[in-house]
C-alpha cells in the first residue's frame, strides 16, 4: 500500500502498463469487497471488479485529480453495481426455479473453481449468507465500512480516502458497528478469512488491458485538462457473459473479456462535472392539451423505443416542449419556470414538479417530460400523488387548489376559499381527504372526491408554510413563521399541541412512516425531531449553513434515513435514530429548494435555484441523472431596442439572453453572486446593466456575452437599473435607500442621490 498512485498514474499514462497492475493489486481487494457487499454474489463481483478496473484505465485521461484515484474507482465500482442491478432486473433467472439437487451441483461445481479452501462444516455460500444476515443488522455507512476493514483488509484511513469521508468519521462508524455486532464479530472474522477471490484477477485485467491503451494526452503535461465529447457520456455496458446455459446468470466461469456483450448506455458518473448545454432540438419531447394525442400514440410505441426515436418515426413529430399549453397568442416559453416542490407518483415511474408555470410530469427512468397541467393563474407551491396515484392536487400563488386526473391530464376540480397564497398540500393516506396550509394563518381540510370543503383549523399567529398527515390519517402536523409545529386532530379540528424550539420559521414538516417521529426544517438552519405523541424535543441536527427551505427534508420509506436539503447548496443525509450526518451530496450549483425520496427508498430527487433536477443513489451518494431546462424565477426582463432578443435576471444568479424568433437561449452571463434583481439594455443595444442582490451592478456585450465591468458601492441589494435615453448614464437604486449615477462608458461614480 505504499506506492504512490499520482506516481503510478503518471506511468501509466506515459505508457507502463505494469503501473497499472500495480494499482489493481493494490485496489482490488477493496473494490471486490464494496461490490459483493452491494451486489451480494461473490463471483460476481469479480467480474464486475475486473469491469471496474478496464473501465478506469479507459478514462483514465480524464482524472482531473488523481491523488483523488481512489475515491473515483469507488464510483465507478458503484455506477457498475447499479447497472448489474438495473440488468438482472430483466435478464435474470431465480434459483428458486430450479431444481434443488441441480442447484446443489451447480454451487458444488462452482465454489470448486473459485474458493481455495472451502470449510469442511459450513459452504461458503452459506457463510457468505450468514455474513451477509448479520451485516444486515447494521446501518449502511457501518455495513460498508465492516465490510473494507475485514474483507478489504484496509485501515480506517484507507477506508476514508477510498469513500471520500474523513478518517476519523469512519473510525465513529466502524467503531458503532462492532458495538452492534460485538457477538458476532468473530463468526464475521472467520467467515471472511475463507473468501478468496481469484488469484488470477490482475491476469485478467492486465491480459484485456494489453489491446487497450488510454487515449494519449494532447499536452506535455501528465494530465491534460478534461473535454468533453457527447460520446465522452457514453460507455459500453459488458454485461456479464450470459451464455445458453440457464443457469449462467447465476453462477458464471471466470470472467472472459471475449464472451459476446449485448450493446448499452449508461451515464457515467466521476468526480469531474462539466456543464453541457443542451440542444433543446435534440431533447425527449413528449406533450400536453395540444400536443396530448401524440403522446398518447407515442406511449403505445414499445417501450425499449426512446422518445426521440419515436419522434423520428413515420410522420409522427413530437412537437417541442416550449410550445406546450402557451397562452393565446404566445409563441413560445422560455424556459420550464421555478423549481417550487418535487414529489413521487406511489409507483415511484414518474415525478411531478410544481413550478412558477404549472406542474411538470416526468418519466423517472428518462428524465423525459411527459405532461405539463397549467389553469392556475400564480406559481404553483406544492404538488402532491394521490395514495393510488390516479389523481395530483396543486396549491397555488392564486389562492385556490387544483384536482388533476393524472390519466387524461384534465382538471378535475377548483378548490377555493382560502384567502392567501396556499403554500403546501397533503393526501391523507386513503386519498379521500386534502388538507391545505395558507398564508391567511390557516389550515383546511376537504373531501378529494368533490372537492367542497370540510372545516378549518385556526390557531397559528402567522402564515402556515407546511403540513403533513400522519401515517394513520388521524393527526396533521403544521408549521409556521411562528416558529411553532402543531398537531391537530382530523375527525375533530382540534388543536392537540404545539412544539416550540426552533427560534425562526419552520419551512418543512414530515412524519416517520411509523408515525412515532416528525421531523421539522426552519429558516434557522436546524433540522429537529420530536416525538409525536409526547411533544418531546429528541435532537437537533445542526450541520447545514443555510436555511432547509420550503420542502427540504424527508423520512426514507424504511424510516431508517433523513434526507435535508439547504440554501448552502447542498444536500445531507442523516442516521434518523442517532441522528449522525451520513453523507453530503453536493454537486448543484444553487440554493437547495426541494428533495424527495423514491418511495423504494433508493433514489433522491433534488430541486435547486440552479435550474436542474438532480436524481442521486442514496447507497452511494453517485449523481445518476441532471435534467435540465429549468430556470430560477424571472426576476427581470426586458426587450433589446430592435426586438430581436430578451434577457431575463433570474434567480439562479444568472442573466439569459434568449432569440425572439427561434426561442433558443444564446447567451447565459455569469458572474453574479446573487440573485439578478434588474436588467436592461442601452440604447444602442451593444450593453447590458445587471443590478443583484450581491449589491454589486455589472456590464455585458450584449452580442459576445462578455463581461466588460462590475460597478462598485451600493451597501446592500441593487434592485433596479437602467440607461438614461442618451446611453451616456447609468442610474441605479438599492436598499441601502440610495440611487447613484454612473457613466456607463467608464463605470465611474458620478455622485450619489440620497433622501
Amino acid at each position: 500500500m505504499k506506492n504512490n498512485d499520482v506516481a503510478l498514474i503518471q506511468r501509466v499514462l506515459s505508457g507502463d502498463d505494469d503501473a497499472f497492475s500495480a494499482l489493481v493489486r493494490k485496489y482490488q481487494k477493496q473494490v471486490h469487497a464494496l461490490v459483493w457487499r452491494k451486489i451480494g454474489d461473490f463471483h460476481i463481483a469479480e467480474e464486475i471488479t475486473q469491469d471496474t478496473f478496464l473501465n478506469a484505465y479507459k478514462r483514465l485521461t480524464t482524472l482531473k485529480e488523481p491523488q483523488r484515484f481512489a475515491s473515483w474507482l469507488y464510483v465507478i465500482a458503484a455506477n457498475r453495481c447499479t447497472s448489474w442491478h438495473r440488468k438482472k432486473r430483466i435478464c435474470t433467472q431465480s434459483l428458486e426455479d430450479l431444481d434443488q439437487t441441480d442447484t446443489e451441483q451447480l454451487e458444488k461445481e462452482a465454489y470448486s473453481e473459485f474458493v481455495v479452501e472451502e470449510n469442511e462444516r459450513v459452504s461458503g455460500q452459506e457463510q457468505r449468507e450468514l455474513v451477509k444476515k448479520l451485516l444486515a443488522k447494521l446501518g449502511e455507512s457501518e455495513r460498508t465500512v465492516m465490510t473494507l476493514h475485514y474483507f478489504g483488509e484496509m485501515s480506517c484511513t484507507e477506508i476514508g480516502a477510498f469513500l471520500g469521508v474523513s478518517a476519523n468519521t469512519v473510525k465513529s462508524r466502524l467503531r458503532r458497528a462492532q458495538q452492534r455486532l460485538q457477538k458476532e464479530e468473530s463468526m464475521i472474522r472467520e467467515a471472511l478469512d475463507h473468501f478468496q477471490i481469484t488469484p488470477h484477477l490482475t491476469e485478467n485485467v492486465m491480459r484485456e488491458i494489453s489491446r487497450v491503451k488510454p487515449t494519449t494526452p494532447t499536452s506535455n503535461k501528465p494530465f491534460a485538462p478534461w473535454t468533453v465529447a457527447a460520446s465522452t457520456l457514453a460507455v459500453v455496458l459488458l454485461i456479464l457473459g450470459f451464455g445458453n446455459s440457464n443457469f449462467l446468470t447465476r453462477f458464471q466461469k471466470p470472467y472472459s473479456f471475449d464472451a459476446t456483450a449485448e450493446m448499452a448506455v449508461e451515464i457515467v458518473d466521476a468526480p469531474i462535472v462539466a456543464k453541457l448545454e443542451i440542444d433543446p432540438d435534440v431533447r425527449t419531447q413528449l406533450g400536453n392539451a395540444n400536443v396530448r394525442d401524440k403522446r398518447n400514440k407515442t406511449e403505445q410505441q414499445t417501450d425499449d423505443v426512446s422518445a426521440a426515436e419515436a419522434g423520428s418515426q413515420g410522420d409522427e413529430i413530437v412537437e417541442d416542449y416550449t410550445k406546450w399549453e402557451l397562452p393565446e397568442k404566445a409563441k413560445a416559453r422560455f424556459g420550464k419556470g421555478g423549481i417550487k416542490e418535487i414529489t413521487y407518483s406511489p409507483d415511484g415511474t414518474k415525478f411531478a414538479v410544481a413550478s412558477t408555470i404549472g406542474i411538470w410530469i416526468y418519466k423517472t427512468q428518462t428524465g423525459e417530460e411527459l405532461d405539463l397541467y397549467t389553469g392556475h393563474t400564480g406559481e404553483v407551491n406544492s404538488v402532491m400523488f394521490s395514495p393510488d396515484g390516479k389523481t395530483i392536487v396543486s396549491a397555488s400563488e392564486d389562492s385556490t387548489l387544483r384536482l388533476w386526473d393524472v390519466d387524461t391530464s384534465e382538471h378535475i376540480h377548483t378548490l377555493s376559499g382560502h384567502t392567501g397564497w396556499v403554500n403546501s398540500v397533503a393526501f391523507s393516506p386513503d386519498g379521500k381527504t386534502i388538507v391545505s396550509a395558507s398564508e391567511d394563518n390557516t389550515l383546511r381540510l376537504w373531501q378529494a372526491h368533490t372537492g367542497n370543503h370540510i372545516r378549518t383549523l385556526s390557531g397559528h399567529t402567522d402564515s402556515v408554510y407546511t403540513v403533513a398527515f400522519s401515517p394513520d390519517g388521524k393527526t396533521i402536523v403544521s408549521g409556521s413563521p411562528d416558529s411553532t409545529l402543531r398537531l391537530w386532530d382530523v375527525s375533530t379540528g382540534a388543536q392537540i399541541r404545539t412544539l416550540s424550539g426552533h427560534n425562526s420559521s419552520v419551512y418543512t414538516v414530515a412524519f416517520s412512516p411509523d408515525g412515532k417521529t416528525i421531523v421539522s426544517a426552519s429558516e434557522d438552519s436546524t433540522i429537529r425531531l420530536w416525538h409525536t405523541h409526547t411533544g418531546d424535543h429528541i435532537r437537533t441536527l445542526m450541520t447545514h449553513t443555510g436555511k432547509v427551505w420550503f420542502y427540504s427534508v424527508a423520512f426514507s420509506s424504511d424510516g431508517d434515513t433523513i434526507v435535508s436539503g439547504s440554501l448552502d447548496g447542498t444536500i445531507r443525509l442523516w442516521d434518523a435514530h442517532t441522528g449522525a450526518q451520513i453523507r453530503t451530496l453536493s454537486g448543484h450549483f444553487g440554493l437547495m429548494y426541494t428533495v424527495a425520496f423514491s418511495p423504494d427508498g433508493d433514489t433522491i430527487v433534488s430541486g435547486s435555484l440552479d435550474g436542474t433536477i438532480r436524481l442521486w443513489d442514496v447507497d452511494t451518494g453517485g449523481h445518476i441523472r441532471t435534467i435540465s431546462g429549468h430556470t430560477g424565477w424571472v426576476n427581470s426582463v426586458a426587450f433589446s431596442p430592435n426586438g430581436n432578443i430578451i434577457a431575463s435576471g433570474v434567480t439562479d444568479n444568472t442573466i439569459r439572453l434568449w432569440d425572439v424568433d427561434t426561442s433558443e437561449n444564446i447567451h447565459t452571463l455569469s458572474g453574479h453572486t446573487n440573485l439578478v434583481n434588474s436588467v436592461a439594455f442601452s440604447p444602442d443595444g451593444k450593453t447590458i446593466v445587471s443590478a443583484s442582490d450581491d449589491s454589486t451592478i455589472r456590464l455585458w456585450d450584449a452580442h459576445a456575452g462578455e463581461h466588460i465591468r462590475i460597478l462598485l458601492g451600493h451597501t446592500d441589494s441593487v434592485k433596479s437599473v437602467t440607461f438614461s435615453p442618451d446611453g451616456k448614464t447609468i442610474v441605479s437604486a438599492s436598499w441601502d435607500t440610495t440611487l447613484r449615477l454612473w457613466d456607463a462608458d467608464t463605470g465611474a461614480h458620478i455622485r450619489t442621490l440620497s433622501g
